[in-house]
């Protein structure tokens, strides 16, 4: 027996909803198959869901049109911030600069290692640390340092600093919108089970499946069970009937064997027609050749090794 299941996905409800309207639109109220009450929910729905839909779809093409653009502000932001700190540790170690200008970094003075920077809240952190510290050691009379200079370092850590507040912004909008279509499909549903109950209702009198295909074109949604019998008279696709058999046996695309395809195997051997006897022995002799061929000893190459590379990286 199939069973009625209600929309599970934001389109199928969609799609229910329509179905309803446009079928029952030009149809008297007398002859519509669910009450003007339920026409009433339908028309104020139906639109209101739509706009959350196409909002949500929205927020969510900006967010991922602006993704490369601001993984690649992101990127440069986090480089130039890791060269200048790693500059200034090889300067510590050629012993151009002093331990002691770490401090202005708040770094230890023996440290020798990068800070987490691989996070957007660690570029912002220490970037904002590093283009506060050197104009501070500068003033204190130590040398400029360069290559990058703090003055590149600070333009491309701005440009991910404004690039971070708008894809935050972006992000928050998206979520936003999820937000208000999750809140808003219990209503939604609502309205479809009202709608559904009421459309079996009308169409009680009718056979069984006369009647679910009346419904079906009102969007009421049935599904068969697997390896259920599907009537002929019902209004489904072909391909769904075939998905619904998982017994391989109950398949209708499943070809018998030929009778007398049967009766060859149980022949004997002395009753196969002299063609396909000498067809058998050209076989069998290259099946014998090519077994001969594959038990004679081979001697094997070894695989070269693969070049290994190094890549040095500041990193």
């Amino acid at each position: 027996m199939p069973y009625r299941r209600l929309p599970n996905t934001d389109s199928a409800r969609l799609k229910a909803l329509k179905l309803a309207i446009e079928n029952a639109q030009d149809l008297a109220p007398r002859d519509k198959p669910f009450s003007q009450s339920s026409l009433n929910n339908l028309i104020k729905t139906l639109p209101h869901f739509e706009r959350l839909i196409q909002y949500q779809k929205e927020a969510y093409h900006l967010q991922t049109e602006k993704s490369p653009k601001y993984n690649y502000l992101y990127k440069k932001g986090r480089n130039y911030v890791s060269h200048f700190i790693q500059v200034l540790n090889l300067a510590i170690i050629r012993g151009d600069l002093k331990k002691e200008a770490r401090d202005y970094f708040n770094l230890d003075k023996d440290a020798k290692k990068l800070p987490q920077i691989k996070t957007e809240q660690g570029l912002l952190k220490w970037g904002e640390i590093v283009v506060n510290g050197e104009p501070e050691r500068i003033a204190n009379g130590g040398n400029p340092m360069t290559n990058p200079t703090i003055g590149i370092v600070k333009v491309h850590y701005e440009n991910f600093k404004e690039a971070y507040r708008f894809q935050k912004n972006l992000q928050d909008s998206y979520v936003r919108a999820s937000k208000q279509v999750a809140n808003y499909r219990p209503e939604v549903d609502k309205v479809i089970l009202q709608l559904w109950n009421e459309i079996e209702a009308s169409f009680e009198p009718n056979p069984e499946v006369h009647r679910r295909n009346l419904c079906r074109k009102y969007g009421v949604v049935y599904f068969f069970r697997r390896n259920e019998i599907i009537p002929e008279q019902e209004h489904v696709s072909d391909e769904y009937r075939k998905n619904r058999v998982v017994n391989k046996d109950l398949r209708t695309d499943n070809v018998e064997p030929l009778q007398n395809e049967t009766e060859i195997y149980e022949d004997s051997t002395n009753n196969i027609p002299s063609q396909i006897q000498d067809e058998a022995i050209i076989v069998e002799q290259e099946l014998t050749t090519t077994k001969q061929t594959d038990n004679k000893e081979t001697t094997t190459v070894p695989e070269e090794d693969e070049e290994t590379s190094f890549q040095y990286s500041l990193f």
